[in-house]
Parts: C-alpha cells; sequence; structure tokens
C-alpha cells in the first residue's frame, strides 16, 4: 500500500471512531479530539508487546535526477540529529552505568564525570553499545533504563555513520534548505511522539538492508513529552556565549547565556561536527564564543535548548 495513503486512512478511521464513540455516549461530539476527549479505541498489536510498521522506499529508483542520493533512513538520520537532543551527560546515573559496564565489558570501569581520570560516563555508555551490538541477549537481564539508554546511544551512533557515508551528498543541502528542513520536519516529529502519550512506552525508527536492521532514531515517554512541547525556531539566531561544558564525541554541551544567568544544554549535529568542533575548541580559549544555533522553546516560549550549527570569528569588541 501507500503508505500516505493508509496513513490518511487510518487517521481518518481512527478520527471517525472516536467521534462516533463519543457520540454513542454523549449524542454529540467535539471538534477537536484531544487528550481528553480521546476515547479508548485500540489497535491489536502484531504480537505481544509491541507494533511494527513496515515502510519500503521505492522511490529512490535511481540516483540520476535526485537532488541528493541519499535514503529515507540517511534523511531521517539528518533531520533526527536536529530536532532530538544528544544525551544529556549531567542527567545520567553514573553509578548504574559503571556498574552495568563492569558486568558486560567483563573489566573494572571508573567513570569520570568532570574530566578527571577514567573514561566519561558517554565512553562507559558506549561500552554498554559495543556489548550489546555484539551479542543483543546480553540485554536481557538490563533494567529498562539501561537498555533505553544503550538504544537511544545506538540510534545517535547510527546516525553520526550514516551521515559521515552520506557528507558528500547531504553537503548541498544549503542553509536555506536546511532551515526550511527543520521547520517542516520538528512539529511531525512531534505528532509522532504522540503515540508516546499513554499508548506505548518507546518509539524506534529502524533501517532494514539485507535483512540487518539498525535503529535511526529512538523515542521515549520522557523526549516525547519534551519534543512535543518543544517549538524549532524557524531562523538561525546567531549569540555570544560561554560555553561551560562540550564533549567532543558526540556533540552534547552546556553554554551559559543571558549575561551568564542561564546556563542551557546545545547539541551539534554530527554532520557539522568534523567542521564545528576544532573551531569551538579554539574559541573556548576565548571568554566568548559566537555561535550560529536554533533557538528550541517550550510552550511558553522560553528556551530550553540550542541546536549549535555554526561557529563564527569571536568579534573583538
Amino acid at each position: 500500500m501507500n503508505f500516505y495513503e493508509a496513513a490518511r486512512f487510518q487517521y481518518a478511521a481512527a478520527r471517525l471512531m472516536v467521534k462516533l464513540a463519543q457520540f454513542r455516549q454523549q449524542g454529540s461530539f467535539v471538534k477537536n479530539i484531544t487528550n481528553v476527549s480521546n476515547f479508548d479505541i485500540n489497535l491489536s498489536s502484531h504480537r505481544a508487546g509491541s507494533f511494527n510498521i513496515n515502510v519500503e522506499d521505492n522511490t529512490k529508483k535511481s540516483s540520476a535526477g535526485n537532488f541528493v542520493d541519499a535514503s529515507m533512513s540517511d534523511l531521517i538520520s539528518y533531520v533526527g540529529e536536529r530536532v532530538i537532543g544528544k544525551i544529556d551527560e549531567s542527567s545520567l546515573d553514573k553509578t548504574l552505568i559503571e556498574a552495568f559496564t563492569q558486568t558486560a565489558a567483563g573489566e573494572a570501569v571508573t567513570v569520570s564525570v568532570d574530566g578527571g581520570a577514567g573514561p566519561s560516563i558517554t565512553s562507559a555508555l558506549d561500552k554498554l553499545v559495543e556489548a550489546y551490538v555484539d551479542n543483543s541477549d546480553i540485554a536481557n537481564e538490563w533494567p529498562s533504563q539501561i537498555k533505553d539508554l544503550v538504544t537511544r546511544r545506538l540510534a545517535e551512533m547510527v546516525r553520526a555513520r550514516r551521515l559521515e557515508e552520506q557528507k558528500s551528498d547531504l553537503s548541498k543541502i544549503d542553509l536555506l534548505r536546511d532551515q526550511k528542513l527543520i521547520s517542516m520536519s520538528a512539529p511531525l516529529i512531534g505528532e509522532m511522539a504522540t503515540a508516546l502519550r499513554k499508548s506505548a512506552d518507546t518509539l524506534e525508527i529502524r533501517s532494514s538492508f539485507h535483512s540487518r536492521q539498525s535503529p535511526v532514531l529512538f523515542l521515549d515517554q520522557k523526549m516525547a513529552k519534551e519534543i512535543e512541547a518543544a517549538v524549532v525556531d524557524k531562523d538561525i539566531t546567531t549569540i555570544l556565549c560561554d560555553v561551560i561544558q562540550f564533549n567532543k564525541d558526540n556533540g552534547w554541551g552546556k553554554v551559559k547565556i543571558d549575561n551568564g544567568s542561564k546556563t542551557i544544554s546545545f547539541n551539534i549535529p554530527s554532520d557539522v561536527m568534523p567542521i564545528m568542533k576544532q573551531k569551538l575548541i579554539d574559541s573556548m580559549r576565548k571568554d566568548l564564543v559566537y555561535l550560529q544555533t536554533y533557538f528550541v522553546r517550550d510552550k511558553a516560549k522560553q528556551v530550553i535548548r540550542l541546536i549549535a550549527v555554526g561557529v563564527l570569528p569571536t568579534p573583538s569588541n
């Protein structure tokens, strides 16, 4: 079936059935279906515990005539890197990750959170990912918190690899097209996240090639709630800020803005990391860094996160 037509049917059928259920109960129905007016009409799972929607990309018949020679998974990786924030190191449970890393790696691991001796907490998490990739059965004994973190980090790593492999073609996406892509995709990913309000615990988009699957996007309920409530600015904002933390491996960091009165996290998309990383490190030696960013705002229009896409020379004054 054509995915768009099938999805339109499913959306229309769902609205019809919910409104009929409202009418059956109340003799009337509301125009807009909200969390309050939604009725529990449920899909039956294909197997216990999960729903799978398999989509075939038949539009990429040939690279001839395409603006970019990239798969849908590559493009999902591109927009996902911008819309979805990287793992926030400061919120990770150091003790829990350390304990399970020792079990998975079979070696003692001492995690450094503040740049001291030993691997960073993200490096420790990456060891868990490596163990999981080698043997996925190892996760059967892990608590859901660890499994979700590992799946999320694995999706980040897969996106980074895909974007590196396709960097030549994806470099054709200029700043204007990048803005249009973010403006279009951010609210749609937010709509996809509504499935995690009550119905589901996690959402994954996986790429399948020759029967081999790999995740390119992962959301849990906490992430979905943040995405649903967030709005990504359509235009780039250039700011002078104090970068107080930066992970050169995954592009996550923190800055102080508003004259140092507010600390906020940022993430750098993997495809622009090679261009930005050294510039950012060099600029951090100065008092302030001149960043090109997209502001991500909550419903009250307060800035909650930054997507950093460029570094400009710091003004002399």
